[in-house]
């Protein structure tokens, strides 16, 4: 199976509107993604390091690098050859020189460790096939305390197996707050329905954070 985990899913849409320049699909979708309410959930400002998992042809990135401003940085990791392309392309001719474009792995995202107030991961967590691997290595890139949003696509049938749903490029709310609290995350808040626009049935939102202990020690003692 063909590594593209890092291709968000809601590309093929965009690529479906050839009439439409990729400045006016990101216009559009400035309409129903919510981006104010994603930067208060990773809870970023000027000065934040965070990095965008997924990052495709740099929608969240450009956001973010304005979010952090210039005393910030901004990872956009990506596996797809294409997506790095666009990626540099946006970091030329916007002058993002707040970004870094790194190539990540199908099982590690290629940042430093504990160098990260937030990450990002929107609409590509499905695509990860080496998803425990990906969520360990989000998990040492956050410093502790630090964020770690993920939006997808909400699927028709969330009770199918996962195999079933990531085929269709969608995945449950619940199963990946399963897997996201067993790869040691703390999960803040969850929202089944974050958008009703969009792509099919819209996205979900899970906020969680790296524990501010150690993971081994991030449960409070009773005495």
């Amino acid at each position: 199976m063909l590594a593209r985990w890092l291709l968000p899913a809601w590309l093929p849409l965009a690529c479906s509107l050839p009439a439409l320049t990729l400045p006016a699909q990101n216009s559009v979708r400035d309409g129903w993604q919510r981006v104010p309410d994603v930067m208060t959930a990773l809870s970023v400002g000027a000065g934040s390091r965070v990095a965008d998992i997924g990052a495709g042809s740099g929608y969240f990135t450009a956001h973010l690098s304005r979010q952090v401003g210039s005393s910030g940085r901004v990872f956009a990791v990506d596996i797809s050859d294409r997506s790095l392309d666009q990626l540099a392309r946006l970091v030329e001719d916007e002058k993002l020189e707040n970004v870094d474009v790194v190539r990540g792995e199908i099982d590690d995202p290629g940042l430093p460790e504990r160098s990260l107030e937030a990450v990002l991961i929107v609409d590509a967590y499905h695509e990860m096939t080496e998803y425990e691997a990906m969520l360990a290595g989000v998990y040492k890139a956050l410093k502790p305390g630090g964020r770690f949003v993920i939006l997808d696509l909400v699927p028709s049938d969330s009770s199918a197996a996962r195999g079933r749903q990531t085929a269709n490029h969608r995945l449950g709310i619940s199963l990946v707050e399963r897997e996201i609290r067993e790869a040691g995350f703390e999960v803040i808040e969850r929202d089944p329905r974050f958008t009703r626009s969009g792509r099919g049935s819209g996205q979900w939102m899970l906020i969680a954070r790296r524990p501010a202990l150690p993971r081994w020690d991030s449960t409070p003692r009773h005495r």
